[in-house]
């Protein structure tokens, strides 16, 4: 029941994630925006995600997860509501910092609580179903978008409104209301503590980031219509869902970072597959995008649960910051850096994702070689 709350509650914010994702990029390119301002702006809402970290520790202390859950909701949706009245890049790139440290703040908060439920035996079990339901209610927003079209105040309403409804759900769920938290976050601790999955966490951050931001730029330049666009995000978001919980199953029967380096290898081969055509046909690209999203989407969920493997109840709240911060330094330089990419060639984003997880291939085989082990205690 808890669980399921818990779970509940922050796929109704995901779904607002899931309609800003397209409906941003592609609102903002109407608008006259260049790749150049979107990558910006997507970068500075993970900016974000580098403040929310530091705020979660103190507002868990003060106010208990469930009333610091409802301050995050409402930065969140306090960044999407007003974007239509200021159709200017620096205006949307304030509001997307608002809303991006809301966001980050749901995430810890949700995370902390789902991991203070369960013991590692089937952390990658919970955790993955925890990304599916994620993934559903991205997808759910992706038929939002479909639904409603790019123009207007109807998409921004919807995504406001079901972060509040996250909020008002979030309330009534006993669990964590007393959830002990560190009074700072501490990066240097969590990277002596999980240097794997901070640094795992630190690409994915640049690799998700910049395909959520600019994978919409990339399907309309080779040529795909609106409803196309949310075709292709969907199929990225439909490969994560259905291999989530393979990925996580495994995890929990043999090292974490084996189950990682699938993944991995897997997003440098369909990243090439994708980046070698100049201008993929529309079935070969939902393809890729499948494939990209069954191998890359999934690891960020795996990386949580190695985190986690070795820390206590009283610190999930700081390793999940320290997680999340890592993931924002990430986040904040891949979608310009793609976008740069990007104006070089349509090719760019593809590459760049294969080059990212041809890195992090190295850095799990480094772990495994020298048999570094899994966390350390804080």
């Amino acid at each position: 029941m808890i669980i399921g709350g818990l779970i509940a509650s922050i796929s109704l914010a995901l779904i607002a994630i899931g309609v800003m994702t397209t409906l941003v990029p592609l609102y903002a390119t109407g608008l006259g925006f260049t790749p150049h301002h979107i990558g910006w702006i997507a970068g500075i809402y993970y900016v974000g995600f580098l403040i929310g970290p530091w705020l979660a520790p103190p507002l868990v202390q003060r106010l208990g997860s469930g009333r610091a859950f409802a301050v995050a909701a409402l930065l969140a949706l306090g960044g999407i509501i007003v974007l239509p009245l200021f159709p200017e890049p620096a205006a949307w790139a304030a509001l997307r910092f608002v809303s991006g440290t809301g966001f980050a703040l749901l995430y810890i908060l949700a995370e902390a609580g789902l991991n203070a439920e369960v013991d590692n035996a089937g952390r990658g079990r919970l955790l993955s179903l925890y990304m599916i339901a994620s993934k559903a209610a991205l997808i759910t927003g992706q038929f939002v978008v479909g639904l409603l079209g790019v123009s207007g105040w109807a998409p921004f309403v919807v995504a406001s409104a079901v972060v509040a409804l996250a909020a008002i759900m979030r309330l009534n769920i006993p669990v964590g209301i007393a959830l002990p938290a560190a009074g700072r976050l501490r990066p240097l601790r969590m990277i002596r503590a999980a240097p794997v999955a901070m640094a795992g966490c630190a690409l994915y951050g640049l690799g998700e980031a910049s395909l959520y931001a600019l994978g919409p730029v990339y399907a309309r330049a080779i040529g795909m219509s609106v409803a196309e666009v949310s075709t292709f995000m969907t199929a990225v978001l439909l490969g994560a869902a259905f291999a989530q919980w393979p990925l996580g199953w495994l995890s929990d029967r043999i090292d974490r970072r084996r189950a990682i380096l699938i993944g991995a290898v897997g997003t440098v081969i369909a990243g090439c597959a994708l980046g070698l055509p100049a201008r993929p046909g529309f079935v070969v690209a939902l393809a890729g995008g499948f494939v990209i999203g069954g191998c890359l989407l999934p690891l960020y969920g795996l990386l949580v649960a190695l985190g986690n493997d070795s820390v206590s109840r009283e610190e999930r709240v700081e390793i999940g910051s320290g997680l999340v911060f890592a993931y924002a330094v990430g986040a904040m330089v891949g979608p310009p850096v793609a976008a740069a990419l990007m104006e070089t060639s349509t090719r760019g984003l593809p590459l760049w994702l294969a080059g990212l997880y041809a890195v992090q291939t190295l850095v799990l085989l480094t772990a495994l070689r020298r048999r570094m082990p899994l966390a350390q205690p804080l």
